[in-house]
């Protein structure tokens, strides 16, 4: 009597998750003034740009393989 008994499991996981966020701020603010004899200007500028990128990768990979042989 032969028995052969083989067992195989195999499991895959692989995530991956890509988060991306930008921000931008531009303010530009002019004043001119002016008067009989003076002039008078004043320029704002202000500029901000964010970028954040934020990555998660999970890889996960099992295999069991069983072989059981019996014989009599």
């Amino acid at each position: 009597t032969t028995t052969t008994q083989t067992t195989t499991t195999t499991t895959e996981t692989t995530t991956t998750t890509t988060e991306t966020t930008t921000t931008t701020t531009e303010t530009t603010t002019t004043t001119t003034e002016t008067t009989t004899t003076t002039t008078e200007t004043t320029t704002t500028t202000t500029e901000t740009t964010t970028t954040t990128t934020e990555t998660t990768t999970t890889t996960t990979e099992t295999t069991t393989t069983t072989t059981e042989t019996t014989t009599t």
